[in-house]
């Protein structure tokens, strides 16, 4: 099974290449200590997308992005042009990698995100879209027995020019997280030496190992905002917004600080984020 088709997300939601002539090199090496009690959202800032009136890199590393479609649409307090949206017809902003985005056994990866609906769907790849190739992270709804929040990243046994691989070791599903559609959560990924965590609304809901212990970096992919490549693009019906890419593990201080700016609903009633057995508290 392959990420070409929607029946390996449910198996993958995952895949990745290795580092070749071609791929990234590292940025940071030590992530942050998890001791740390220092909020520094600047510090190892590779991409941030905060959707205020265009699609720019805001991180100060200036990434080229191209929108494909109308992506701009009300963000969850109600103000225009300050999300990206998406319909679920191949609506995506593609980043391009002018050499700033650089990891190897570190990454973290913070959004919010609402859907319109429970069905598989790509929220944030890092990928070759034109090809499918080069594989770093995937995250989206994957199928179930239902439809579930689920991240994956691979090593760097496949090779850049290498396809996905069907590693079940690789795709960290969210123990049961269903999404309520409608309602805003902020979700982040971290990966730290082949250690994949997912939070959801500042809470860990999953912890899986991973195969290898250095995430794919190369530099011919992109970060596709709202689907993942461009022949099966399985995209996005709903909202992101706020997306950060970080070069380093994040603190848990740094995680309760971006949990409490998450969006909530545009009538200002937080929402509750829901598993299979409840919701979890704020």
């Amino acid at each position: 099974m392959t990420y070409k088709k929607l029946s390996a997300l449910s198996g993958i939601l995952i895949v990745m290449a290795a580092f070749l002539v071609n791929s990234c090199t590292k940025s940071s090496s030590n992530p942050t200590s998890t001791t740390d009690t220092t909020v520094n959202l600047t510090k190892g800032l590779l991409l941030y997308l905060p959707f205020s009136g265009n699609i720019a890199d805001s991180s100060g590393n200036n990434n080229p992005t191209t929108a494909i479609g109308s992506v701009l649409t009300y963000d969850a307090h109600g103000y225009a042009n300050n999300a990206f949206g998406a319909t679920g017809n191949g609506e995506r902003v593609i980043v391009t990698n002018n050499g700033s985005i650089k990891f190897d056994t570190a990454y973290s990866l913070s959004f919010g995100v609402m859907v319109n609906d429970n069905r598989p769907e790509y929220y944030i790849a890092m990928v070759n879209p034109t090809v499918a190739k080069g594989v770093n992270f995937v995250i989206g709804s994957v199928v179930g027995p239902t439809t579930q929040l689920a991240m994956g990243t691979e090593d760097t046994t496949v090779g850049c020019e290498g396809n996905a691989t069907n590693d079940a070791l690789n795709k960290v599903d969210s123990t049961g997280f269903i999404p309520v559609p409608g309602a805003w959560y902020n979700v982040i990924g971290i990966y730290h030496k082949g250690l994949i965590q997912v939070y959801v609304n500042g809470q860990l809901i999953s912890s899986a190992h991973s195969t290898g212990s250095v995430s794919n970096c190369c530099q011919s992919s992109n970060i596709v905002i709202g689907a993942w490549w461009n022949q099966d693009l399985q995209s996005l019906n709903g909202k992101l917004d706020n997306i950060r890419l970080y070069n380093r593990v994040l603190t848990p201080h740094e995680i309760a600080k971006l949990a409490s700016n998450y969006q909530v609903t545009s009538n200002s009633i937080k929402p509750a984020a829901q598993t299979g057995s409840g919701p979890i508290a704020n």
